[in-house]
């Protein structure tokens, strides 16, 4: 009998080691499983709801001042916050995400014994902090003794919201598909009211629809990792957003979306090719674990925008560094320009340059590359301006100019209080549009991106001047006409729609250099050409296979349009026709070396012009031009040559009323 309790007992230990075996493995398998479904149900990425105004937090509160770094924000969602270098969904997560500029934090919630909702991607509490217990086992007491293996907590959603308010916008993903899940959100989110700032993630289109009847209003995301699903989601009238995961991303489902009346997600993109790539097919949104390289390629690529600095309210503009044998160099030229301003008490420290860099080279040198004479402008303004810094430089390419690392991109760059937009000649706006193959597509093209690059600026509230940088000009000169016959700017009036158009709404200054100081835009004024919202100019007509045109029609302007000043002696009077005594002959016009002084206040902006003698008239006055057989003067009438204008004039901001409404409203 005591054998036999033995031999019992013996059984009963080897049985209790088993169980307590497949125990374990069983845990284990929970865990890895848990992890698994973790994965298979994880939503990455998001859509934010529009930040108004009046919700912005103090960092971003001041809306007169909104910048494209704000915009860029709102395409880019923090992955369970800067889950690249902290631990994720923790305070430290979270915190560098929004040091990085994310407007925009995505996390799961998972429900506690307690009924609370706990952040966590994870089912299971172990992989973060090393406990194997499901959450929704776990009471709240319990919970928060838990710590991850750096040290951290794990967060309440109440905590969040009570750290980060309404300054971010939240997408929040019910990770437990019951209600009890749903009932602690709605009772979360009626405490809090953050209807407006939260984006709710589910994989079950039936959580989604739940949600709808409790908060119509709610933006619903739809998290998608199949053809079928998608296609089921763009059929739910629920379902705002639908986000696929990164090797379903393409521009074919982006379109369908759209069509459907959807927003296109990505989860998720960490890596430059997959973030151009999303920008460039029209993604609204994706999430990332890196928020501030993100919002970096942001800038490059869906703005076109290279950052350069936050740079004061005084700019100086110049165009044409070039020279003809006989003439001081530009450098001289410029140098004593840029003097005095400074003597005038002016302090430029940004300076825009429109384009042509030949010096002193011979004419239509293409094969010289501009980096010497750039080189030799930095140099100059160096000397001048002791604390100028590279970046504080744009450089717009000429006609004669190959492209080079120091010209700047195409597209919009940002300042602190202002906005350049640049129009390079080889793929922007060419010179001899008439006489050279596919120049009339790439202007509308420009004019396109232009277009679309101003809607989006104004539909975000900006309010700050857009210069644009450009080298050739938009008005009619004899460079158009059969008398010429070189076809320069004559598509010309597809840009000047795009930029009047876009006028109506944002303060804008275009700027050119290329026709220099001898006979081309002598009605204009020469070299001191200036004309104000208000005024008038010749816009070139074209029929469409024109190599030029002699007509043109009369546009009333809605920006600001002027040369930027040349500071090169080129194709002007030279000292041949001093000596020979023709010098008469091509005085019809002004023909004085000048740059110009911007500067920009809250309610306007002083425009002030310079040469070599100190301040000199914003507009020339032409009275007809000699340079070859009278062109301007055959071709255009008295009654549209400017009168001279005085120095400075002053423009009156349009949106300083705004500005004052949105600082009180923020």
């Amino acid at each position: 009998m005591k054998k036999r309790n033995n031999h019992r007992r013996s059984r009963l230990a080897a049985l209790i080691a088993v169980l307590i075996l497949l125990c374990a493995v069983s845990a284990l398998y929970i865990v890895k499983t848990s992890t698994e479904r973790n994965v298979e149900h994880n939503i990455d990425v998001a859509e934010t709801v529009e930040p108004a105004a009046d919700a912005l937090a103090e960092d971003y509160s001041d809306a007169a001042d909104k910048t494209i770094d704000t915009m860029a924000a709102e395409h880019v969602y923090s992955h369970r916050g800067a889950s690249g270098d902290e631990t994720e969904n923790t305070e430290a997560a979270f915190d560098k995400a929004i040091a990085e500029g994310s407007h925009n934090l995505e996390f799961g919630v998972v429900i506690s014994a307690d009924g609370t909702l706990f952040v966590s991607n994870e089912f299971n509490a172990w992989p973060l902090t090393g406990t194997v217990a499901q959450f929704n086992a776990l009471h709240d007491d319990d919970i928060d003794k838990l710590r991850t293996h750096d040290g951290k907590k794990i967060l309440k959603l109440s905590e969040v919201f009570d750290k980060y308010s309404d300054t971010v916008n939240y997408l929040i993903e019910l990770k437990d598909a019951n209600d009890a899940c749903i009932k602690a959100f709605r009772t979360i989110v009626d405490k809090y009211g953050y209807t407006e700032r939260i984006i709710v993630e589910s994989s079950y289109p039936s959580v989604l629809e739940k949600v709808e009847k409790i908060y119509p209003d709610m933006q619903k995301l739809h998290i998608i990792r199949s053809g079928p699903e998608f296609r089921a989601g763009l059929k739910k009238d629920f379902v705002d957003i639908v986000a696929v995961r990164d090797d379903l991303m393409s521009a074919d489902w982006c379109k369908d979306a759209h069509d459907a009346g959807k927003k296109f997600s990505i989860w998720t993109l960490n890596e430059e090719d997959d973030i151009r790539r999303a920008i460039e097919m029209g993604a609204d949104s994706y999430s990332t674990d890196y928020t501030g390289t993100a919002l970096g390629y942001e800038a490059r690529y869906r703005f076109k925008f290279k950052r350069i600095s936050a740079g004061p309210s005084t700019l100086f503009f110049a165009s044409d560094y070039q020279s003809e044998k006989g003439w001081p160099s530009p450098a001289d030229n410029l140098k004593s320009v840029v003097e005095a301003a400074c003597a005038d008490g002016k302090n430029p420290q940004d300076f825009i340059i429109c384009g042509d860099y030949s010096n002193d080279r011979k004419l239509h040198d293409y094969q010289i590359s501009p980096e010497d004479a750039i080189s030799e402008i930095r140099d100059t303004v160096t000397s001048i301006v002791p604390d100028i810094e590279s970046d504080n430089f744009v450089f717009v390419q000429g006609n004669h100019d190959k492209m080079t690392e120091s010209i700047a991109d195409s597209g919009l760059h940002e300042y602190g209080k202002y906005l350049v937009y640049v129009l390079n000649t080889e793929n922007d706006f060419p010179w001899k549009q008439g006489k050279v193959s596919g120049s009339l597509d790439k202007v509308q093209h420009t004019a396109d991106e232009f277009s679309k690059c101003m809607k989006e600026l104004i539909s975000n509230g900006e309010t700050r001047p857009v210069i644009i940088a450009g080298h050739v000009p938009l008005h009619f000169t004899a460079r158009t006409s059969s008398k010429h016959t070189t076809g320069d700017n004559l598509y010309s009036g597809i840009l000047f729609d795009a930029v009047n158009e876009a006028g109506k709404s944002l303060d804008i200054i275009y700027l050119f250099g290329h026709n220099h100081t001898k006979g081309w835009d002598c009605y204009m004024g020469g070299s001191c050409v200036f004309a104000t919202p208000g005024d008038s100019i010749l816009i070139p007509e074209y029929s469409e296979g024109d190599t030029v045109t002699d007509t043109f029609t009369q546009e009333e302007l809605n920006f600001t349009y002027m040369n930027a000043g040349y500071v090169g002696h080129y194709m002007n009077c030279s000292p041949k026709e001093i000596e020979n005594g023709t010098v008469d002959k091509y005085n019809a016009a002004d023909q004085t070396l000048t740059g110009t002084i911007c500067e920009i206040y809250p309610d306007r902006i002083v425009l002030t012009r310079y040469s070599a003698d100190g301040i000199h008239d914003m507009n020339g006055q032409g009275e007809g031009d000699p340079y070859l057989d009278h062109l301007d003067a055959s071709l255009i009438s008295d009654q549209y040559y400017r009168d001279r204008a005085d120095s400075p004039q002053t423009i009156m901001r349009l949106h300083t009323g705004k500005e004052a409404e949105l600082k009180e409203a923020a």
